[in-house]
């Protein structure tokens, strides 16, 4: 005896026409929920038109404040080379109370820094350099990093300056500048009359030379002068 299957247990697919009908019928009620909804259609246009015209618009400003902080820039490196110190100063000021935001901001701080250092103003250029906060990794940062050492060393805080140096060494990438803050760290210790702390940062200097590398001479000077002050 033969099975009788269910017709409506069978699923049958749409057809075209079915599916053309549904579409048409999705498109009739967009256009029936635009046409009650123009209000709200045309004050979202009028946004997104302000919106991209006020990107653009920043856009363009930014472009132009930054070309002009550029040329403030040049006209600052000129009163330098001039030897007018406290004009460059001044005008390095205003440069930063207008364009203090601008990609070209911390170079005029470190400017400024410098100035104050060249002028006998350390404690002046501490302050700056302590409220930008320059990260150590990047070029800017690690020659703000020097400079805040620097000022320190002049201002007498011999051990913050000590700390400074290390950290450059630390992160600093080129050899050169990992001997230059690991031998100021070293001078720095041996001002708060430790020499044994000097010797072994003389010891890493001569760590990062090969063994026939000319420039471990005066390297090799120091530790032996070091080394005598330590065992006295």
């Amino acid at each position: 005896m033969s099975k009788r299957h269910n017709p409506g247990a069978r699923r049958i697919p749409h057809s075209h026409e079915e599916e053309d009908d549904a579409f048409l019928a999705k498109v009739i009620e967009i256009s029936t929920w635009a046409r009650s909804n123009t209000e709200a259609l045309v004050l979202a246009g009028v946004i997104l038109a302000l919106f991209i015209a006020g990107g653009f618009y920043y856009w363009t400003f930014t472009q132009d404040r930054d070309q002009t902080a550029l040329t403030q820039l040049e006209v600052i490196h000129n009163t330098i080379s001039l030897d007018a110190k406290e004009d460059a100063k001044a005008l390095l000021r205003t440069f930063l109370d207008q364009f203090g935001s601008s990609p070209h901001a911390r170079e005029g701080v470190l400017l400024l820094a410098r100035m104050s250092l060249e002028t006998n103003a350390a404690p002046v250029a501490v302050s700056i350099l302590e409220d930008e906060g320059l990260s150590l990794r990047t070029p800017l940062g690690l020659q703000a990093g020097f400079l805040l050492a620097r000022a320190y060393e002049e201002t007498g805080r011999w051990s913050d300056a000590e700390d400074t140096y290390l950290r450059i060494a630390d992160r600093a990438e080129l050899e050169f500048q990992v001997r230059e803050a690991l031998n100021n760290a070293a001078q720095m210790r041996m001002r708060q009359r430790d020499p044994a702390g000097a010797v072994e940062l003389y010891e890493r200097i001569l760590e990062t030379f090969e063994d026939n590398d000319p420039g471990r001479g005066v390297f090799e000077m120091r530790l032996a002068e070091v080394r005598q002050i330590a065992s006295d």
